[in-house]
């Protein structure tokens, strides 16, 4: 309730029967040099997985972009993951690491990652072949457990 009083107030306070323009005065304070290589700024980015479960056919020489969504529960990263996989290309594999074997240790931690961003990780989300992106989402409150 107090979000939806929130975002009232703010939709509110855009209204306005006056308008005000105020122009900025923007000055450029350093430009890039000329002579950087643009291509080479991405190339830690872009990644091409080879899975061990399928072959990536005509799709091999397509980059696959990593991306991981950190969330808390209640904060709209549902609709946002849902609104990443309605995208042909895009893979979001949901809450991977809502599992405590996969969490328990670093081990199982990398090992689950390995698996999702090479391709070999499979849920109703994977489009595998010519996929532009892959990735996961990670509750902020799913931390893993250290044994004394």
């Amino acid at each position: 309730m107090v979000c939806g009083v929130y975002i009232c107030s703010v939709c509110l306070k855009q209204i306005s029967t006056t308008s005000k323009i105020k122009i900025q005065d923007i000055q450029v304070i350093e430009r890039p040099s000329p002579d950087v290589d643009h291509e080479n700024l991405q190339i830690s980015s872009v990644h091409y997985p080879n899975p061990e479960t399928f072959t990536r056919a005509e799709c091999v020489h397509n980059p696959v972009r990593y991306f991981a969504i950190l969330s808390m529960q209640r904060s709209g990263s549902g609709w946002f993951e849902t609104l990443l996989n309605s995208h042909v290309n895009v893979s979001s594999n949901g809450e991977i690491f809502s599992v405590l074997e996969r969490r328990i240790n670093i081990s199982s931690i990398t090992e689950t990652l390995d698996k999702v961003y090479n391709l070999d990780w499979f849920t109703s989300a994977s489009k595998n072949e010519c996929s532009a992106a892959v990735g996961f989402k990670w509750m902020l409150n799913q931390v893993t457990e250290v044994e004394v």
